[in-house]
């Protein structure tokens, strides 16, 4: 059964019941299931949006979510336990069992401690996760070899940079290289309650649901890996700690947001000679059209 039916387990009862008539050969194609106050639910598609009443008429008026309606689908995701998700939610999204990750908009709060909350909840996109793999090309797979020095995988929003960041730590550990993962949002391997998650590859170690500026040191420090991988990198700080790595000898996989040689540089704040001391090579994905498949491979 697809990953979709898993992802809408936790919504009201209304809702999941409504979203579970959706035939299975429509669900593959859903990657979000964007829930807005006061407006349709919708489904994003490789093909773009698609209203979710046009799809499932018989079940339209439990589609059309209004303010309160919205609120208690937030609840329902996070089981009635906000608190357990506060350092997520600071950061705009919360992750639920099974890797899907809730992105959360409205009117925010700041304390004074600089963290944000959530006052009121006025939309949530729930992004389905699906425990894909893809063929590695031959210049990716070689690029593993024993002189590995450090790859980007970049492209935007929805382009699969996930599902290649897996694929490529499964053909690391077949070559029998040492393979630690900081999966700070819990979507690389998603795991139980009690840390068990199918299909981790044999060499491979995770640190879930960590900062990747703290997981990256405790991962070199205690894992004692030959390659460390991180989910979207995005920030100068975690850079750093990246290149505090790789001086302990560790090469690094990391995907990034971004487009372009130009927007990769904006995002992290780095110059292209910066870049060129961590990593050697930038793969460049097609984008939402094609998940998985790369657009070209440029040398730093």
């Amino acid at each position: 059964m697809d990953e979709y039916y898993n992802a809408i387990q936790r919504l009201p009862v209304s809702v999941r019941d409504a979203l579970a008539q959706l035939p299975p050969t429509f669900a593959v194609q859903v990657h979000e299931i964007r829930l807005r106050s006061e407006r349709p639910v919708v489904f994003s598609t490789p093909n773009g949006p698609v209203l979710a009443p046009n799809l499932l008429p018989k079940c339209a008026s439990a589609l059309q979510l209004s303010s309160r309606e919205l609120q208690e689908c937030f609840y329902s995701l996070c089981e009635k336990s906000v608190h357990s998700y506060e350092n997520q939610l600071s950061q705009g999204f919360f992750t639920i069992p099974g890797g899907h990750r809730v992105g959360v908009a409205g009117i925010c709060r700041t304390a004074e401690n600089g963290r944000n909350s959530f006052q009121t909840i006025t939309s949530l996109n729930l992004r389905v996760a699906r425990m894909l793999f893809v063929p590695l090309p031959p210049l990716l797979q070689g690029s593993l070899a024993d002189s590995f020095h450090g790859m980007i995988l970049a492209g935007s929003p929805g382009s699969g940079k996930t599902t290649l960041l897996r694929s490529i730590i499964k053909a690391a550990s077949e070559q029998g290289k040492k393979v630690a993962v900081v999966d700070e949002r819990q979507e690389l391997w998603p795991c139980d309650p009690w840390g068990n998650s199918p299909r981790i590859p044999l060499n491979c170690d995770v640190l879930s649901n960590c900062p990747k500026t703290s997981g990256i040191e405790m991962a070199v420090r205690c894992l004692g890996p030959q390659i460390l991988v991180c989910d979207e990198l995005g920030s100068s700080e975690e850079f750093r700690q990246v290149e505090r790595g790789i001086q302990s000898g560790v090469g690094f996989i990391c995907s990034v947001h971004a487009a372009s040689m130009d927007e990769l540089g904006a995002r992290l704040e780095q110059s292209r000679a910066r870049l060129r001391a961590v990593f050697s090579l930038c793969t460049f994905l097609e984008g939402p059209q094609k998940p998985g498949c790369i657009r070209e491979v440029v040398a730093l």
